[in-house]
This record gives C-alpha cells, structure tokens and sequence, in this order.
C-alpha cells in the first residue's frame, strides 16, 4: 500500500473518531441537560406543595372513633358492687376507642368459676390485673385489658386460675376493624372448654 494512500486513511479515521467523539458528547450533554430540567421541574413541584401545606397544623394521631350512643354512660352495677354486661360493653367500646387513637393493643378475658363464687373471683381478679371487673354471669366475670395482646391476658389467666383453682378462663384481643359488640361477642360467645 502506498504510503500516502495509508496516511490519508489513518486521518480519515483519525477523524470519523473525532466526529463520533464529539456526537457522543454532544447527545450526553443534551440528556444531562433534559435530566436536570426535569429535576428541576420536580423540585419546583415539591416546593409548591409543601409551601401550600403551610397552613395545614400537624396531627398527631389517627382520630379517635366515636363511641356509639348506646354506650355513651357506663351501666348500674349488678352483682352488688360490679357493673354488668352493659357495663363490659362500654368498657370494651370505650377502651376500643382509645386503642385505636394511641395505636395500642387491647385484650380482653372471661374467667369462669366452678364454684359459683362470683365475688370471690372478682376480688382474685381484681388483685390479680388491677383492672375493673364485670358480672357477665352467675359464676363469670370479665375484665378489659387495655395495651396488652391475647398472650398477656392468657398470662393474667393462669394467674387468676392459680388463685382459684376451680376456675378457666378465655381471652381475646382486638382485631383490626372490630367493633366492641363483635369482641363482646367473641369473648363471652363460647365457653374455653367447648
């Protein structure tokens, strides 16, 4: 090959490589600058929307579900000294209420006696979870626990079960989109040993 043949070929190259170098750049640069016009775009959305919320004040938590009219006043007591099953269900409606609006657990438990002592077991569970206690029968009483699980009420269960060896008892915890006349319902439906 002639040598002047070979050099104008070598800067034919020499400069395909050059123009191909200089259209990468060039289209490189053109989508850098179309991804910063973008950004920008999005920055200047952002800055709207939160210069718009300016006025908004912040809340703290999800607010609190009303509780139902019907149970707007705890019931009288029966049983003596403690409420009864009207009076579970306002507990139950009312503790609901404040579990969901603090974001925490709540349980329920049923404790039936063997004996037929109703007062005997309310004051063994009344020592035992230091919590209210309701009539729900002639020989079963009910506590709401508010922030535990079913496993921390099973746990205030076999205490109480250790006190009063006649006694069994059942727990329940609140699931999401319960009501209170459903965990009513769940707790006090059927017996733990059925």
């Amino acid at each position: 090959m002639d040598p002047t043949v070979a050099l104008i070929v070598l800067g034919f190259a020499a400069l395909v490589v050059v123009l191909a170098t200089l259209v990468v750049a060039r289209t490189r640069r053109a989508r850098a600058a179309r991804r910063v016009a973008a950004l920008v775009e999005v920055a200047d959305r952002i800055d709207a929307a939160v210069s718009s919320l300016g006025g908004l004040t912040p809340v703290d938590g999800p607010e609190a579900p009303a509780v139902p009219d019907e149970v707007t006043a705890p019931a009288p007591p029966v049983e003596g000294t403690l409420p009864g099953r009207a009076g579970l269900l306002w507990a139950i409606a009312t503790g609901i209420a404040d579990a969901r609006s603090r974001g925490l657990r709540l349980a329920a438990a049923v404790v039936r006696s063997g004996d037929g002592d109703t007062s005997s077991l309310a004051a063994h569970a009344r020592s035992v979870a230091d919590v209210p206690v309701y009539a729900v029968g002639p020989s079963a009483v009910a506590l709401v626990l508010p922030g535990l699980g079913r496993a921390d009420a099973l746990g205030l269960l076999a205490r109480i079960e250790a006190e009063c060896p006649s006694s069994s008892g059942k727990a329940v915890e609140l699931e999401p989109d319960e009501d209170a006349v459903a965990l009513a319902t769940r707790l006090l439906g059927a017996r733990p040993d059925a």
